[in-house]
């Protein structure tokens, strides 16, 4: 769908609109009204309006799991280091920190200039201690946090989150108001980011208990330390237009500068809704998984995330000869598969996106791609004698099965056109809806797929982790292994060189065929800039976002 909008015009009608408004507040405010505030010649000030797809379940960081309350959440609490735009990091509510000779004890020290907020008035220091009751909290089993098997590298963790140990258990404790410090059970490379990630975030146990078991549920129960706190929440399941308003914490901002006044985080279940919002002005800022017809006047980047290729059941019969996937992997070379292709599905080599980290290194600028074989005059002398004429025969019109909401599905057909031009091959393309797509591949009904891994953190053995056979026909024991033994790895060199050793055994088993990289949009109107977005916890993150 073509987007016919001029932001030249929209930025018109808004300052007509900001004009309007203020007549208006002279007289009177309706919650509404107040979205829009004045703001200065640097292009603070500003309240950025952005959709989600659904309200948020809670907006508790030890919780919050769903996209919509991660969105939310992501911007009102900050840990004890974060996640800077190139990947490295840098510190946030901890000053500084030191790591003991044998790697298992961390001391940060608190920047105590940092305050908590709520929207009823509430506000105290930040302390150790939060980082403490926060960790407690997400190990907890009363908590019953999905998230935290991925910090089980803390000494006790796992006991505590089992019920065999009590939380004041763990290997967290405040030396002091300004030192916290962290023990591990064993070396892990990767911890220092697991620590940006919002699961780590601190909890404050006074206003928790306070709180009366509503923590996260509503906007005065909840305690923000990041730069910005919920100053309402409209969550009516019967109702419509429903949104969160986060405001600026003063606090934090004194310590950190936070550029906007605030951010409203507009409900909006419907996709086409939202594309109409973000071309009308109504928001600033639109994510997606499909490009644009028209980005003129719009400002656009892409974020890889995402790995698409061909997974093939091997519990088919001729499938599941390797000679026959590797002949169908050397047929497929991404950069020849077609004029039609568009640049954005960017080829793939190996698995992992090249934004994937280790730890705070980008696991593609230490590790290059796979070298994968690509020789169609190699596939064809093989293909002649691999298998009978009656087997090339038996699989001839087999479906590869593509999901709907691929963006890029229509261009599979470019898969099909080689094999057929280069081995005689013929299969179908079987675009089914999500739901039938996913049944279909876990109880493993399917002989080829088109699968797109992508994974929730940065970390790249997340994406070595879907051939962990959690989908049926997809399993690779050096994968495995990997895996299982990825949070104990003592430095970021046998860290990298085991992912990498993974990847390549998954795609030297042919069992999936990486053909593309693919990313997700993030489009802003012309005069706003400086948002970041952390495509993997899909978030966009406000603190430093600018408007003229």
């Amino acid at each position: 769908m073509s987007l016919p909008v001029s932001f030249n015009a929209i930025k018109r009608k808004i300052a007509i609109f900001i004009i309007c408004g203020c007549l208006v507040m002279m007289t009177a405010c309706s919650p509404l009204d107040k979205i829009i505030s004045v703001f200065k010649d640097d292009g603070s000030g500003y309240v950025f309006k952005i959709s989600i797809a659904s309200d948020p379940k809670t907006l508790d960081p030890q919780l919050a799991s769903d996209p919509s309350s991660v969105a939310v959440a992501r911007n009102m609490f900050v840990g004890l280091l974060k996640t800077l735009p190139d990947g490295s990091l840098a510190p946030a509510a901890a000053k500084d920190y030191t790591i003991s000779s044998d790697g298992l004890v961390y001391t940060f020290t608190i920047n105590s200039r940092y305050k908590w907020r709520a929207a009823g008035g509430y506000t105290a220091d930040l302390t150790a201690r939060d980082f403490v009751f926060g960790f407690q909290r997400l190990f907890d089993p009363l908590t019953g946090s999905p998230h935290a098997k991925d910090y089980f590298c803390i000494n006790n963790a796992q006991l505590v989150n089992s019920g065999e140990l009590e939380p004041h258990e763990i290997g967290v404790r405040a030396v002091d108001d300004e030192t916290l410090e962290i023990t591990l059970e064993y070396p892990n490379a990767a911890f220092l980011s697991l620590l940006t990630c919002l699961p780590a975030s601190p909890c404050n146990q006074e206003f928790f208990e306070s709180c009366g078991g509503k923590y996260g549920l509503e906007a005065e129960a909840i305690a923000s330390n990041g730069p910005f706190y919920a100053r309402f929440w409209l969550h009516d399941p019967y109702g419509k237009d429903n949104y969160v308003r986060l405001r600026r914490n003063d606090d934090y901002s004194a310590v950190t500068r936070v550029y906007p006044s605030g951010v409203n985080f507009l409900v909006e279940k419907n996709d086409s809704v939202r594309l109409t919002d973000f071309a009308a002005g109504t928001t600033n800022v639109l994510l997606t998984d499909s490009p644009l017809d028209s980005e003129e006047d719009i400002n656009c980047e892409r974020i890889y995330t995402a790995c698409a290729g061909l997974v093939i059941n091997p519990e088919n019969e001729i499938l599941s000869k390797k000679e026959v996937r590797e002949i169908i992997s050397l047929c497929l070379d991404p950069a020849e598969l077609g004029e039609d292709v568009p640049d954005y599905l960017s080829p793939a080599g190996g698995i992992i996106p090249k934004n994937a980290y280790i730890g705070s290194t980008a696991f593609r600028s230490a590790c290059a791609e796979p070298d994968i074989e690509k020789n169609s005059q190699l596939a064809q002398y093989r293909w002649s004698f691999v298998l009978s004429d009656g087997e090339k025969s038996e699989i001839a019109g087999t479906n590869i099965m593509v999901p709907q909401s691929f963006a890029g599905y229509k261009y599979v057909s470019s898969v099909c056109e080689s094999l057929k031009e280069i081995i005689g091959l013929s299969l179908n393309l079987e675009i089914v809806n999500d739901s039938d797509y996913i049944r279909r591949l876990n109880g493993g009904n399917y002989d080829i797929c088109l699968a797109i891994f992508s994974s929730d953190s940065a970390s790249a053995f997340d994406y070595i982790a879907e051939f962990d056979g959690r989908y049926k026909g997809i399993y690779n024991e050096s994968a495995v292994k990997a895996i299982s033994s990825s949070d104990k790895y003592s430095t970021l060199t046998s860290a990298i060189r085991s992912c990498s050793q993974a990847e390549s055994s998954v795609i030297s088993e042919y069992q999936f065929i990486p053909i593309w990289y693919v990313p997700k949009f993030m489009y802003s109107s012309e005069d706003s800039w400086d948002f970041e977005y952390d495509p993997f916890s899909g978030s966009i993150l406000f603190e430093n976002a600018k408007s003229k």
